[in-house]
């Protein structure tokens, strides 16, 4: 799920935004969530690095856009920023805090489109992780998005890949501390997945790219839930 923050004192802007927004990211199969703060300071309280991308406007009460986007790149030099603007000539300003876009207002269907696939590009690029193993003397790397699931079996780990099935030894403790971070969950004790793979549940299945795993009893209701939660509740 992308979580998004919008900074907009403007309901009509605001109201405007949401559905555009929605139904994009609705059009793409992608889940995505928005937080709306009605004041850079409101914003700037609560953020402690829970979104990926925030869209600002730049006149605001109190403190305005540019000057809270300097403040958050105190706490946070990376999340991806972009403007909101009614005026084009703000938006050069934007280069002083790595804002990696602007739009103008008010914000218009076709203007979204074509700015956020390359926003989205980047955010995939940085939510993956490049994994090396070596197996029989041969090195394969491949990143988290190639990776299906990890199984674990007689102490050796099995990476289950878009590129085959590499094995090294190692516990499925070592491969979920590495993976949780990367929406990798258990469905049982021998089989961590990478949510982002699995397409459907059928009874105490999972499937997950090519193959149908057994979801045991005790972790299904957590495993469930935390895909629905990976979805956005679209399951």
């Amino acid at each position: 799920m992308i979580e998004i923050a919008l900074i907009e004192n403007d309901k009509e802007d605001e109201d405007r935004f949401n559905k555009i927004v929605n139904d994009y990211f609705h059009s793409i199969n992608e889940a995505c969530n928005i937080t709306v703060y009605g004041s850079s300071e409101d914003f700037l309280t609560a953020y402690n690095g829970q979104f990926q991308i925030v869209f600002m406007d730049i006149e605001l009460p109190g403190m305005n856009g540019m000057d809270a986007a300097k403040k958050l790149r105190e706490k946070d030099g990376s999340v991806l920023l972009i403007f909101l603007t009614n005026l084009a000539h703000y938006a050069i300003a934007g280069y002083e805090v790595n804002a990696a876009d602007y739009i103008l207002k008010p914000l218009k269907a076709d203007a979204f489109r074509l700015k956020i696939p390359k926003v989205l590009a980047i955010i995939k690029q940085n939510h993956q992780k490049k994994l090396t193993v070596m197996t029989k003397g041969d090195v394969h790397t491949f990143t988290t998005d190639d990776l299906y699931y990890v199984e674990v079996l007689s102490h050796r780990l099995y990476y289950h890949t878009k590129k085959g099935v590499f094995d090294v030894r190692g516990t499925i403790s070592d491969a979920e501390g590495e993976l949780f971070n990367y929406d990798f969950r258990r469905c049982n004790n021998s089989l961590l997945v990478n949510l982002k793979h699995v397409s459907s549940i059928e009874g105490n299945n999972a499937k997950v790219g090519p193959d149908l795993l057994p979801i045991s009893r005790p972790k299904k209701k957590t495993f469930v839930n935390e895909l629905t939660n990976y979805l956005g509740g679209q399951l």
